[in-house]
């Protein structure tokens, strides 16, 4: 088992010499081997070993045996300990959540933080048994390739150097090295979460089908793993090569193949922050065809209008107060910040500099910036040609929930600059112009 572990540690968890390695240390068998087998690589890849136990409060006086057991046990083998006691049970009343998923937010805030505080992998105990298991967790709740792969042996600073360990190889070790552990008496009872009910009932029956159950799933999760990558990347570059200004060109986006397309969609949506289940994914394909709107998990909703894909993150603009405009200004506005410099003449030295600067001698007293109004105007340079900024806006594909609050520089209704357009016929600097004013964006959102 050792060799495994090293090998998954080295080719899979991407683990250096010389590591910190934080083990998540329950007291079961699975968490005493991992550390036993970490403590037996320790020397040779100079690993660092910590451990780490959360309490969880939820088993009355086991949950407390289990503590002690730990504290014991790394005082024995001589490994620092961490430990975080939280009333799990609480918690999830106040906050109106299930025991299992605040028992979840409870060991990785943990987790994260031990992290940063020793720059530490942590690494769990999730066996290739757990994997079998959350398969077929994932296959009975709805799920796509990529959840058919299951635990990842690898996700940020989380490793997991047991994959590819059965539990009952765990037992074996276990029991070859005289290893001491404690049961959770939960596990065995099916009625306590829906995992245990495929442990006791769902896995057993297909493991006595064929003795090489094991190393069957393991070679498909291997096959299954190398697809995911290779789709993976590809829609990553089916992402990039699809960007636009506004989002993504739909009609770049359909022509790649469907596996690669819902890959692509997939991550859109992920990276936006919202979920979504396969129906969304396939109603999302449908839309860059058709154009349209799909309502996603989370207030976020995936549009596709004039040819462009995008994900609109749920309304909480902040009403933008009208400052008149002067030099030196410099404020925020939806995670943008913006300000306002002198420049001269000479200094402007390509077009794209040039369309976000304002001449000084085109702005009055009474020019100010603030959001789109109803009868705004705007002029564009050399067409001879003034149209509503609402039209003018539109013919530029600018999304529509962007539009309401974009920034202008106006005089009246005569618009001098528009965000996402540059400046205006009226307020651009021309021969009589020495010094302008130029509006610098940062920009800090995803979709600028």
């Amino acid at each position: 088992m050792v060799d495994k572990v090293l090998h998954t540690l080295c080719s899979r968890c991407q683990v250096q010499r010389g590591d910190t390695i934080i083990v998540a240390l329950s007291g079961g068998a699975d968490s005493v081997s991992l550390l036993y087998a970490l403590l037996l690589l320790r020397q040779e890849l100079d690993l660092t070993l910590m451990a780490a136990h959360v309490n969880h409060n939820l088993r009355g006086e086991e949950s407390y045996r289990d503590q002690s057991f730990v504290r014991a046990l790394c005082d024995k083998w001589g490994i620092e300990l961490f430990v975080c006691n939280a009333d799990v049970s609480a918690m999830s009343k106040e906050q109106h959540k299930s025991v299992e998923l605040c028992g979840r937010e409870v060991r990785y805030s943990f987790f994260s933080e031990l992290a940063d505080m020793h720059n530490a992998k942590i690494a769990t105990a999730h066996t290739l048994s757990d994997a079998q298991e959350t398969m077929f967790y994932n296959i009975a709740r709805g799920t796509t390739l990529h959840g058919l792969c299951s635990i990842p042996y690898k996700r940020d600073y989380i490793i997991r150097p047991l994959l590819d360990v059965t539990r009952e190889e765990v037992e074996g070790f276990c029991c070859d090295n005289n290893l001491e552990f404690v049961q959770d008496s939960t596990n065995f009872q099916e009625d306590v979460c829906k995992r245990n009910k495929i442990r006791l009932s769902v896995l057993p029956p297909l493991k006595s089908l064929n003795q090489g159950f094991h190393r069957n799933f393991h070679n498909l999760r291997a096959d299954l793993l190398q697809v995911d990558d290779f789709l993976s990347q590809t829609a990553r570059s089916a992402e990039e090569n699809s960007r636009c200004q506004f989002g993504y060109n739909a009609e770049v986006l359909s022509g790649y193949h469907p596996a690669v397309l819902n890959y692509a969609i997939a991550m859109l949506i992920a990276e936006s922050g919202a979920k979504a289940e396969y129906d969304h994914i396939m109603m999302c394909t449908d839309i860059l065809h058709s154009g349209g709107a799909v309502a996603l998990i989370g207030g976020y909703t995936a549009v596709c209008t004039q040819g462009i894909f995008r994900i609109v993150t749920p309304s909480d603009t902040e009403d933008f107060t009208e400052v008149p405009l002067r030099c030196g200004l410099s404020f925020f506005h939806r995670d943008n910040e913006y300000s306002v410099e002198e420049i001269n003449k000479q200094e402007i030295i390509n077009k794209k500099l040039a369309s976000c600067c304002i001449g000084c001698d085109k702005i009055g007293d009474d020019t100010v910036i603030r959001t789109r109004r109803r009868g705004d105007t705007f002029s564009l340079i050399g067409r001879g040609i003034t149209k509503p900024l609402r039209k003018l806006q539109n013919e530029l594909k600018i999304p529509a929930e962007r539009r309401k609050d974009t920034l202008v520089i106006a005089t009246g209704s005569t618009v001098l600059w528009a965000e996402d357009i540059g400046v205006s016929a009226q307020g651009a600097i021309d021969k009589n112009s020495d010094t302008g004013i130029y509006i610098q964006i940062r920009r800090g959102d995803s979709n600028a």
